[in-house]
């Protein structure tokens, strides 16, 4: 059987597309592809430059998926949590969109590897 092309009209949708800037630094590409309530979520692609933020992001993701696994965070670790949240809601992110051209400036961020939520 060959496959054949989607052609329901919802295919047919325009991507959007777009650059995060984290302290006014383009960082990555961003595919938006979605909502859920008041997040926003899409693919992210880094830049060379997302390197001085990798750290905060990796350690945010590294204790949240602690967390969804069922385990219960130690105090320290929550704390460390914590910390991490508010150092990432305290950088000024910016995304850029394409087509049509959009600048939104975003309340909170999360990466995750290729996945990237916000809220503006």
């Amino acid at each position: 059987m060959v496959a054949t092309p989607n052609t329901h009209p919802r295919s047919q949708q325009h991507v959007r597309t777009g650059k995060l800037l984290l302290k006014g630094v383009p960082v990555g590409s961003v595919i938006l592809r979605g909502h859920d309530a008041s997040w926003t979520f899409g693919e992210f692609t880094p830049f060379p430059e997302f390197s001085q933020f990798a750290a905060l992001f990796g350690t945010w993701s590294l204790l949240m998926h602690a967390e969804d696994a069922g385990e219960r965070l130690s105090e320290a670790a929550s704390e460390e949590l914590r910390l991490a949240e508010y150092a990432i809601d305290t950088i000024r992110a910016t995304l850029l969109l394409e087509s049509p051209e959009e600048r939104r400036h975003l309340r909170q961020v999360n990466i995750d590897g290729p996945l990237i939520e916000w809220k503006e």
